[in-house]
């Protein structure tokens, strides 16, 4: 007596299921983001934010800042000044990271908006000054929110892209979580033992080193301009040829065309966060960034309505004095052509945390 075999389709069928099946108890849950790389995009921001959640926080008077490389704050030395300021702070600053990242961390830090005085948002300039590249079609992004990203964001984030090679990959990022962490994957099975142990070592270790690092001792002293000749007139003795040529992209970039398209991007991406929060009594504090070791004295034009202006008419907002930071506009305070060193983050988060104190309200 013969058994009959399922037919063709129905094997295929169970094939499928089997894979949505593991690909979801895998990849779509923290399971598989609790074992990545910690030194990949995505693994270094899942720290990132997995320190910031267990991070004890034994009141509101807590202040988070978000923000890329050039946010420079350090916890240790704001939380040394606690009792003048009364606040405790934190970072969940991440070198690379747009303000579309911002929104999605945030959301993942604070989803019931009410574990925060106040979040601190960066800028580079309030003039929301184009630059040449589009941050809407920033491939990196998708790579950085890999493991945070969701089914129900399977219409905005991938919509949020310019560009429809750009949208499908997002899609299908967030649809097969299994393809976008493949690599990953590939390199966990080769070597599984050290994975684990590396993982095991940051988990315990990488909010301390983050917290007690000191910033980098090197300075741009010796950088000279000619701004008029658009050429650099001397380097930094230490600086090699990599810096250099950084320092004259940098520094000495032709300007875009100003079409208004960061403005639009900002206007959606800190629009949101800023909706998150409103009437939540979390602050949304707006800061300028020191902007370079030298500085070029052809400004870009005043621009009103720009996003950072638009959105400090809100209730909830502050948008903070833009030369807050003008003393750390020089080259003893910056390692490079637009991070501070050691000491200029040192101070850079002294001048924060009163600033804070100040808009906020004092220590009680």
């Amino acid at each position: 007596m013969s058994t009959r075999q399922p037919s063709a389709p129905l094997r295929f069928a169970a094939v499928v299921l089997v894979f949505l099946a593991l690909e979801a108890l895998v990849f779509h849950t923290e399971l598989y983001p609790s074992i990545l790389e910690p030194d990949s995009s995505t693994g270094s921001l899942e720290y990132k934010i997995r320190n910031e959640r267990v991070r004890v926080k034994n009141d509101r008077k807590q202040v988070l800042a978000v923000g890329h490389s050039r946010m420079a704050l350090m916890p240790k030395v704001a939380n040394e000044l606690q009792p003048a300021t009364g606040y405790t702070f934190a970072t969940i600053g991440e070198p690379g990271a747009t303000q579309r990242d911002w929104y999605y961390m945030l959301r993942n830090v604070d989803p019931d908006h009410n574990k925060y005085a106040a979040i601190i948002v960066p800028s580079d300039d309030y003039d929301d000054v184009d630059g040449w590249e589009d941050l809407g079609d920033r491939p990196t992004d998708m790579f950085f929110l890999n493991a945070r990203l969701e089914m129900r964001d399977l219409s905005e984030f991938p919509g949020s892209y310019t560009t429809p090679e750009r949208q499908q990959a997002a899609f299908r990022a967030i649809l097969f979580k299994g393809l976008a962490f493949q690599r990953d994957f590939q390199d966990f099975l080769t070597h599984p033992r050290e994975r684990l142990k590396k993982v095991a070592m940051y988990r315990k270790d990488s909010a301390q080193w983050n917290y007690e690092y000191p910033g980098d001792p090197q300075t741009a002293e010796g950088l000279e301009i000619d701004w008029a000749a658009r050429q650099v007139i001397q380097y930094p003795p230490t600086w090699g040829p990599d810096l250099q040529q950084t320092s004259k992209n940098v520094l000495l970039a032709e300007p875009a065309p100003q079409t208004g398209r960061y403005t639009r991007y900002l206007l959606r991406w800190l629009g949101k966060i800023e909706q998150e929060y409103r009437g939540s009594g979390t602050k949304l504090i707006f800061i300028r960034l020191p902007r370079a070791p030298v500085i070029n004295p052809t400004r870009p034009p005043f621009k009103a309505d720009s996003a950072f202006r638009t959105l400090a008419k809100q209730p909830d907002t502050i948008l903070s004095d833009e030369h807050l930071f003008d003393e750390l506009e020089r080259p003893a305070l910056f390692k490079d052509p637009m991070h501070l060193n050691g000491p200029g983050s040192r101070r850079f988060t002294e001048i924060l945390a009163r600033h804070v104190q100040a808009v906020l309200g004092g220590a009680h």
